[in-house]
């Protein structure tokens, strides 16, 4: 009986790692404790679990270059395919809680899973033959699902590329500038209209910071934000800024550092991390106002001085050594062309433009792994296709942040023009067709 009411109690209300079969992949270990999020029934089918996926990452699916979609496989002529790879459900390839099997990206299968479709890749294309069975998804190369920079056609309209464009700029002018200049009040609010003088911890500093932001210039009050307005506001941050900011919010709750908001689960500290974090942030929680203060919001250090606060990984500590840092404290001086920064969010978290909308997407999910994601948000507004591909392809440069001298070409460009020069000799050689025969 006592074994009993300790696994009920941990099932409902304690401990639920204690149910865990084994580790869970990078992608989903921030929620494994909402068990009823995948695990919807008992024992439930293959196809309800196929539902579930689909649930949270359909919409990602459809915006990718999907090469690998279900449709393909439920095609009877493709039937075949199926007796060596269900590929009609995600967990045959991505199987939670085995750690001694899962590689990159959270798969589970062999890393030779695609021979078994493609065994005639080397009759079908000769240059592949002496491409080792395990290389298909070398960055520059293939990925299963997301292939939207890395097709054919894209690599063939970017051929010969320079490194660095004639007029690089990566930043899109900020949400709040475009709202002010359009809806900018006659009349801002000042420290004489403040309505926060019953919410707890107001001081004089803090109205003073308020003063001189773009929420009061906005006409946003105390009590806009602290709903409550008494002395015991206890709003949470997510939700006062969702009523502005539901964009951002979403898609905040969507990427790793909000997605137990999602979920009903307590917002991440920063110990769940798996990434190497600096000690003294350990203890803090990530929800909006971790990045920006609600009283001066300051976007130059939510995209630079938040980030390092907390990520302490070779690639972040290395970054105050990069060019592209150099371009940031250039553009921050005054001294650099205004967009030519870049900053830790221009590529972690680019600032997205839905025709005259511009808001930043915070789901850093979007531009990591395969990395290739980042290409055409971000890499492709400073530099050629070629160039970017071969940095996103060297794992040290990465880690030394693109700070060291690397190899800038990449040999899928070399297939490309292989290919098309291939058929520019076979079209040259055609017979012509003589019109009286």
């Amino acid at each position: 009986m006592l074994i009993g009411a300790t696994l009920g109690y941990n099932l409902f209300k304690g401990d639920r790692s204690f149910y865990l079969p084994g580790e869970t992949t990078l992608g989903h270990h921030q929620i494994e404790m909402a068990c009823d999020v995948c695990h919807v029934e008992a024992f439930q089918s293959g196809e309800r679990m196929q539902r579930t996926c689909m649930d949270c990452h359909a919409e990602e699916l459809e915006l990718a270059r999907d090469t690998h979609p279900e449709s393909k496989f439920t095609d009877p002529r493709n039937a075949d395919l199926l007796q060596s790879l269900d590929a009609t459900r995600c967990v045959t390839c991505h199987v939670e809680h085995s750690p001694e099997i899962t590689g990159n990206f959270g798969v589970t299968m062999p890393e030779d899973f695609c021979f078994h479709c493609h065994q005639s890749i080397a009759e079908d294309r000769p240059s592949h033959a002496d491409f080792a069975y395990d290389s298909c998804s070398d960055s520059g190369c293939h990925n299963y699902h997301d292939n939207r920079a890395l097709y054919e056609k894209f690599l063939a309209k970017h051929l010969d590329e320079p490194a660095l464009n004639r007029n690089p700029q990566l930043r899109l002018p900020n949400a709040m500038a475009l709202w002010l200049k359009k809806n900018r009040p006659a009349t801002p609010l000042t420290r004489k209209n403040h309505d926060g003088s019953n919410i707890r911890g107001t001081t004089p500093d803090l109205v003073t910071n308020w003063e001189n932001s773009g929420h009061a210039t906005a006409q946003v009050n105390c009590s806009d934000c602290h709903l409550e307005n008494t002395a015991s506001s206890t709003t949470p941050p997510s939700a006062a800024c969702r009523q502005c900011h539901e964009r951002q919010s979403e898609s905040f709750r969507h990427g790793l550092h909000g997605m137990r908001l999602a979920v009903n689960l307590p917002a991440m500290q920063v110990r769940q991390a798996r990434l190497v974090m600096r000690k003294d942030a350990l203890h803090k929680v990530l929800n909006c106002t971790s990045c920006h203060d609600p009283h001066q919001p300051d976007l130059t250090s939510a995209a630079v001085d938040a980030c390092l606060s907390c990520h302490d990984d070779e690639h972040s500590r290395n970054y105050k050594q990069s060019a592209h840092f150099k371009l940031w404290q250039q553009e921050q001086s005054g001294t650099g062309t205004p967009g030519s920064g870049v900053s830790c969010a221009s590529c972690h978290l680019p600032r997205i433009r839905k025709g005259k909308l511009v808001y930043v997407n915070h789901n850093q999910n979007l531009t990591l792994e395969p990395n290739s994601k980042m290409l055409r948000p971000v890499c492709l507004n400073c530099h050629g296709l070629e160039y970017s591909i071969a940095a996103l392809a060297d794992r040290k440069l990465i880690q030394s942040n693109f700070s060291v001298e690397f190899i800038t070409k990449h040999p899928s460009f070399d297939l490309v023009r292989q290919r098309l020069a291939a058929r520019k000799s076979k079209k040259s050689n055609a017979s012509p067709i003589n019109p009286t025969q």
